[in-house]
This record gives structure tokens, C-alpha cells and sequence, in this order.
């Protein structure tokens, strides 16, 4: 929470009750209770330590309080402001009561600092520092025509609360304390980092207003010089000197300055590990011989945000995650060991660090049927972090996916072998990268491996009839054209029906395809017993044939029909035969 306080700089004041003639006063302590604040465990109980002094000075000079006519409110403030439960227009003059109990409220607000970020204190006011909010709350306690109307506003920061814009906070000043006379408002700022000081105090001497108050001793001038203050236990003694010079009847007893008690050594080598909205931290224990460590804290923010706090708890290990962080996101972590008295001095790891997920889903991916295989691949992905691809195939329509395989992210085609020919099966595609696998794809269309041209298209078989008595037909007058006259035996290769080839003699055979220049479409093939052929042939003995292509090896009776896979993947219907010619028939006859 945030208090509003109305900070009063200058000297102390003399007893106040030696002072006679006091005139009424109306006091409104604003205390900070922003995440900014509470998040500094140190910080925040060295002020509620000074504000427990307060209280017990309060109790001491309460017969001081007793005959002086303030009355006194304390509000808590971040997004939101709000009134401290019963510590709202505390009427001190001849109730000794009533200043009991605003000593006790500034115990509770003391306590309250030191529990830091509860649930039910953030959910009533937030966690961001809005100006606007708290002087609003505050004119409410500060009724016209007061003699000495004062506002004290403890606070460690800038507004910046989202919803309501800084250009706000001094339009809201004027509009409700610009034209009061006499009036004080006194912002007193925990000016911890000297790196921002400087924009505090540019931003508080705006807001302060000192107008017209009549001062507690004849001839003196009711000052406040200085804004901002380097310690939290300074900024306690600012608000007790506010409290002193608003009232004109609170003392400040002078206290001495405490010597700081020692924190543990900063920690070392601190590793930043990016997860799945999350970041990893491991560092190293400060040397042997620091003050003796009772927990860790970690915490990291995307620029100059909020820090965002490990919410693991009191532990001695030297690791935490940050979780709640968005993912794209660059973020600056930091690491303190905490003694019995606080924590020490923060180590920031090196450099940025991005949180990142898994990837998206890819695409539906592409199946193409083989002889008990299937060939699968997806589109890659664009711009994303993915280190490979798996697929998956079912042949119970997606009850289980045993049928696997992987990829690489540039070539994403992946062979899935071992499947039955003529069962249909799903498939589906996932990307990885190091955090883990995205969603699972679309499914790919239904497919079945095959076999054979009939096999694959059953469509085909009455017109396989016909043109198995064509093939007959065309085989027999290849036979008589291409090897009429010839001395030995040949193989006569034909191809999607249309296309013939005597593609010589010998054991090691094998053909190529002729294909347009244009259109790339086949327009005949060749003899190749080259190492490159699209097709080789090895002919066996007893009149088969041993058929290699980028599917596979298998084995073919003559004259027996047969699916292969060209060099591009396109598949035909091959058929080969075995002829005799005349001088082999002769060398026959002669035996």
C-alpha cells in the first residue's frame, strides 16, 4: 500500500508544549504502499522501524498532543488510496484516546510494511504509484477554513500508475489545493538510488506548496527545503519533522544513526536459462566468510518495468525461477543473498535473456503412398525456432499412433516404413524446438501404402484388362522388330504401357527416362546400365528379374507388372521380358 504523507523539511521545532496560543491543525499522513516499496524487504522494515519510533513519541508527548488542536488522518495509497481503518480524522485536542490510537495506527501501518505485498492489502489498493488517487483521498480530510491545513506524502517514486497519466498529477494538485491559503503539502521521498534522485526531486519539488502557515515560534518561517532523502530511516525522521512543524505540538526526539548492519557478499556468476514464459537463474554462493546467508531472492523486468519477484520461497539453493513473464520478451535479471538483517547487494546477470514457447502447429501436412511406406512432410516453418520436425500415422483412425518418424527443419520429408499395405491411415505433424513440441497439426487426408499399380488403384483394374491384351500384343511385336536377326538374348522393357525399349543383354541392366524439355512430361525411355539409371535391372536366373529403384529392391517374374519409383519420386508400371533370338534358338535345337 501507499500511504499519502505530507513531508515538512527544516529543523526541529522547540517543545511544543512550551507554545501557547496554538491554532487548529488538520494533518494528512500519506505513506507509499506501492510494489516499489514493498518489494524491498530491507527498506521497507527500516521505515516501519521509523515509523514505530514515531509511535513511541507519540506516547511519550502525549499529554503535548492532548492540548493541542490537530486533528489527524493517515491514508495508504498505490493504484488505489484508501483511509487506514480507524485512523481517519483522529481528534487529538483533550482525548488522550484518541492519540492511543493514532499511535496505535502508526504501529499497524509499521506492521503492515513490514508483511510487504499481502494478498488483501494489493487487491484493495494495487501495486502502482498514483499521486492523483492519493491527494484526492486526502482533500477529503482536510475541511475549508482550517488554520493549518497540511498534507505529508511519503513516497520512493514517480507516478506511474497505467489508466491515469502523469500529465494528471499536477492539473490535480491545483484544482485541489492551488487556490488554499494557508496550506502545506510536504512530500517527503525515499531516495534510495542515486541514479533516479535526481527525477524524484524534479518531480516532488513540483508537487510541494508551503502557503502561508503561520510558524510555531514567533518569527520564525515555516519552511520545508528539502524533498527527498537518502535513507529509509531518514525518510522516518522526515515524516516525525513534517508531523512536528504541521502540528506545532510533535516533538522529534533526536535519534542517533544507527550503524548498518552487515548484509551478505553479492553473489557471483549468474546463468540465465530462457524457458516457456519463464527464466531460469543459477549463480554462484558469495565467497566463504560472508555474514551467513538465510535465503535468496531473484527477480527480473522487461526494461523498466516492475521487477517480477521468485515466488519459491525461504531456500539455501542457488537457483530460482521467474515465472509470469511474457514470452519475445528481452528481460534483466538479478540475484541478492539476504542475511538476518537483509539483503545484500544485488548482482545482475549478464545481458538480456528472452523467454520463448514452443512452436506454433505446423501446417496439414502432404502423405504419399509407397509399398508398405509412406512419405510424409509438411511446409516449414517461417521465422519460427524449430529444430525438427515428428510425425505420426494411425491405422485406427487417431485411437493410437504407433507408426513414427522425424525430420530435419529445412528438408521436413520424413519416411515412415513397416506399414501394411491396403490399411488407411491418418497422419498428423508436430514441430520441436528446445522447450518442447507444438500442438499437433491437422490431419494429413486419409491414405493406404500399395504394392502394385492395382493395388493402388483398384479404379484400374477393367482397364488393366484391356490393356494387359494390347501389352501382349505390343510385347510380341517388339520381339519380332527388335530382335529379328540378332545372336543373342535381350529384355525388352516397357513402361506406362506406351513406352518400349530392348535395353540389351547381360545381367546388370537398366533404363532411363526421356523426358521434354518443357514440360518435363516422359516421352521415352532408354538403355542405362549406368550407376545413375532410373531404373536398375538385374536379370536372374529362372527367368525373374531384380528391379532396384529409389523405393527399394524387389524381385518380378518375367512378363510380371510392377510400380516403381522414378529418381523424382513420380511412379509407372514397368514390365519385363526375356527373348531368345534365332542364333539362341539354333544353339537350342543343336542340343
Amino acid at each position: 500500500m501507499v500511504a499519502a504523507v505530507v513531508l515538512v523539511g527544516g529543523g526541529l521545532a522547540s517543545n511544543a508544549s512550551a507554545q501557547t496560543g496554538v491554532d487548529e491543525s488538520d494533518v494528512v499522513l500519506v505513506l507509499d504502499f506501492s510494489a516499489s516499496i514493498l518489494v524491498d524487504a530491507t527498506n521497507r522494515n527500516r521505515f516501519g522501524a521509523a515509523l514505530e519510533q514515531i509511535a513511541a513519541r507519540v506516547d511519550e508527548t502525549s499529554a503535548d498532543l492532548v492540548a493541542g488542536d490537530t486533528t489527524v488522518s493517515i491514508v495508504q495509497f498505490a493504484t488505489r488510496a484508501a483511509d487506514t481503518p480507524g485512523c481517519a480524522d483522529l481528534k487529538l485536542l483533550g482525548s488522550a484516546p484518541a492519540v492511543t490510537q493514532f499511535a496505535n495506527c502508526l504501529r499497524a501501518v509499521a506492521s503492515a510494511y513490514r508483511k510487504g505485498l499481502s494478498p488483501a492489502l494489493t487487491s484493495k489498493i494495487g501495486i502502482d504509484t498514483n499521486y492523483v488517487a492519493a491527494m484526492e483521498q486526502a482533500a477529503k480530510h482536510l475541511p475549508q477554513g482550517s488554520a493549518r491545513p497540511a498534507m505529508i506524502l511519503f513516497t520512493d517514486g514517480k507516478h506511474d500508475v497505467k489508466g491515469v497519466p502523469v500529465s494528471e498529477v499536477q492539473p490535480t494538485r491545483d484544482r485541489l489545493f492551488g487556490s488554499r491559503s494557508p496550506f502545506a503539502l510536504l512530500p517527503v521521498g525515499m531516495g534510495l538510488d542515486p541514479t533516479e534522485r535526481g527525477a524524484l526531486t524534479a518531480g516532488l519539488e513540483q508537487l510541494r506548496i508551503v502557503r502561508n502557515m503561520p510558524p510555531c515560534i514567533s518569527g520564525a518561517t515555516f519552511e520545508w527545503p528539502q524533498v527527498v532523502f537518502e535513507s529509509a530511516a531518514a525518510a522516518g525522521n522526515a515524516v516525525a519533522v513534517a508531523l512536528q512543524d504541521a502540528t506545532c505540538t510533535f516533538t522529534v526526539a533526536p535519534t542517533p544513526t544507527p550503524t548498518p548492519a552487515p548484509t551478505p557478499a553479492p553473489v557471483k556468476g549468474i546463468k540465465l536459462t530462457p524457458g516457456d514464459g519463464q527464466i531460469v537463474l543459477a549463480w554462484d554462493p558469495p565467497a566463504a566468510g560472508s555474514v551467513p546467508i538465510v535465503n535468496y531472492t531473484a527477480r527480473c523486468r522487461a526494461g523498466d518495468g516492475d521487477w517480477i519477484v521468485s515466488a519459491e520461497g525461504v531456500s539455501l539453493v542457488p537457483t530460482a525461477t521467474v515465472e509470469g513473464l511474457t514470452n519475445g520478451t528481452a528481460y534483466t535479471c538479478e540475484v541478492a543473498a539476504v542475511g538476518a538483517s537483509g539483503a545484500g547487494a544485488w548482482t545482475a546477470g549478464l545481458g538480456t535473456v528472452t523467454p520463448v514457447g514452443p512452436p506454433a502447429a505446423p501446417g496439414k501436412p502432404s502423405v504419399v503412398a509407397l509399398n508398405r511406406a509412406l512419405r510424409i512432410f509438411v511446409a516449414p516453418a517461417d521465422g519460427h525456432n524449430v529444430t525438427s520436425y515428428h510425425y505420426e500415422c494411425s491405422s485406427d483412425n487417431g485411437g493410437t499412433w504407433p507408426a513414427d518418424g522425424d525430420a530435419a527443419p529445412d528438408d521436413t520429408t520424413a519416411l515412415i516404413g513397416n506399414l501394411t499395405n491396403g490399411v488407411e491411415y491418418l497422419c498428423r505433424a508436430f514441430a520441436a524446438n528446445s522447450i518442447g513440441l507444438s500442438a499437433a497439426s491437422p490431419l494429413s487426408d486419409a491414405v493406404r501404402p500399395c504394392g502394385s499399380t492395382l493395388e493402388c488403384n483398384s479404379a484400374l483394374l477393367p482397364i488393366l484388362a484391356i490393356v494387359g491384351l494390347v501389352l501382349a500384343g505390343g510385347l510380341l511385336a517388339a520381339f519380332v522388330y527388335l530382335f529379328r536377326g540378332r545372336s543373342e538374348g535381350h529384355v525388352v522393357a516397357v513402361l506406362d504401357v506406351v513406352h518400349t525399349a530392348n535395353i540389351g543383354h547381360g545381367s546388370s541392366l537398366g533404363i532411363a527416362l526421356v523426358r521434354a524439355p518443357d514440360t518435363r512430361a516422359v516421352i521415352g525411355i532408354v538403355a542405362d546400365r549406368g550407376p545413375h539409371a532410373d531404373i536398375r535391372i538385374r536379370k536372374l536366373r529362372g527367368g525373374r528379374f531384380q528391379v532396384t529403384d529409389r523405393v527399394g529392391k524387389r524381385v518380378v517374374e518375367d512378363g510380371e507388372a510392377v510400380v516403381v519409383a522414378d529418381s523424382v519420386g513420380v511412379k509407372h508400371g514397368l514390365v519385363l521380358r526375356a527373348f531368345a533370338t534365332k542364333a539362341a534358338s539354333r544353339v537350342a535345337s543343336r542340343r
